[in-house]
């Protein structure tokens, strides 16, 4: 009997305890049937889990994305001329997170922009970890799904510069401090409000001009997904450069995405509020007291003091920096002899200005 023949009745030996010889001596079929495949098993289910998870976690979030824009696709279609972000993409997917809708052609207005950020649903390990790791850790926050809607308003609008807004009580710090806008208004409570609600706004007199009566309803209505509604000329960021305070007069939204019916049908509510009413009304109607607008170019005034300073600063560190530079190279270029001098000169030139100091104090 040959060892091929003998390893089929064989059932103890393990595969990795013969030697290469004895493999060699059985037929494929013998050694296929020996040999454990549990691992390969096991990554080949691992795998097709991971691809099954990743499919089902990137299409969820392309129908959150598509149940959001095709319910409100008639209205967008009713009141801008370009719908979509070119002829052929209504929506551009940037990754399985991030999606963004834009349209433009529209009395008043320069452009809306849509921007979705959503859970990493598609990479569903990671998801879990910062799920889990939210509920231990402060700083790492819940995956959410979230909806930034910018109306930007056209440079030839002739209403006042100002930050109006409503915000809801849930987070309302973490969003003060996430949006630089909202850092320069004072919040004020307000019975006009559902409960859920607090103003922020540079002055409470902005309120009665800003707050339509069909506001009330349908806050109530949106309470559960709407975080942010306001009209700003501030950026979001914190400015970086003097140019990045130019005002640039916007509507904004903020909220998670509807995913219920009721929820859907509520923000269609508000969009078409805020369409075919509330563009146009601020639009012609938000002009304030002389007095009040002086208060918000003084907001506006400071802000731009402590940028420019910094702006200074940061400048005259590079002039510095320049004649070190400066300095190191002449010296380098100069012999002992040179150098001396060099030096005599430097502290003459030190001495005289703290005489000079002196005459001044005195």
């Amino acid at each position: 009997m040959t060892l091929a023949d003998d390893t089929t009745s064989e059932v103890v030996k393990s595969y990795f305890r013969y030697s290469p010889y004895e493999l060699s001596l059985m037929t494929l079929k013998q050694r296929l049937s020996i040999y454990p495949w549990q691992t390969e098993l096991f990554s080949i289910g691992f795998i097709l889990i991971y691809i099954g998870l990743f499919y089902y976690g990137s299409k969820y979030n392309e129908k959150l994305v598509n149940n959001v824009i095709n319910l409100n696709l008639n209205k967008f279609k009713e009141n801008f001329y370009q719908v979509g972000c070119t002829k052929s993409k209504l929506v551009i997917k940037d990754d399985c997170e991030n999606y963004t809708f834009y349209s433009t052609g529209r009395l008043n207005l320069k452009s809306m922009l849509i921007k979705f950020k959503l859970q990493a649903r598609q990479n569903f390990f990671i998801w879990l970890t910062e799920l889990v790791m939210s509920f231990f850790l402060e700083t790492i926050a819940a995956p959410k799904d979230l909806i930034n809607i910018e109306f930007e308003f056209n440079d030839d609008v002739k209403f006042d510069n100002f930050i109006w807004s409503i915000v809801t009580k849930d987070n309302m710090n973490q969003i003060r401090n996430e949006n630089y806008y909202l850092s320069l208004t004072k919040i004020t409570e307000s019975s006009k409000l559902p409960i859920e609600y607090v103003f922020m706004n540079e002055s409470p007199e902005m309120n009665e001009l800003l707050y339509h009566k069909d506001l009330s309803e349908l806050l109530i209505k949106c309470k559960s997904f709407l975080k942010i509604l306001s009209i700003t000329d501030q950026p979001i960021e914190k400015p970086l450069i003097l140019n990045d305070l130019i005002p640039k007069k916007k509507l904004l939204l903020q909220l998670s995405i509807p995913k219920t019916p009721s929820d859907l049908e509520s923000l269609n509510e508000l969009l078409s509020f805020i369409l075919d009413e509330y563009i146009d009304l601020i639009s012609e109607k938000a002009i304030f007291r002389p007095e009040l607008l002086k208060k918000v170019k003084k907001t506006r005034d400071q802000e731009f003091a402590k940028l420019k300073k910094i702006a200074d600063d940061l400048l005259k560190e590079e002039i510095n920096q320049k004649k070190l530079e400066d300095a190191k190279k002449l010296r380098s270029s100069l012999n002992d002899e040179e150098s001396k001098k060099l030096d005599k000169k430097q502290a003459e030139r030190k001495q005289r200005r703290q005489m000079n100091k002196q005459k001044v104090r005195a």
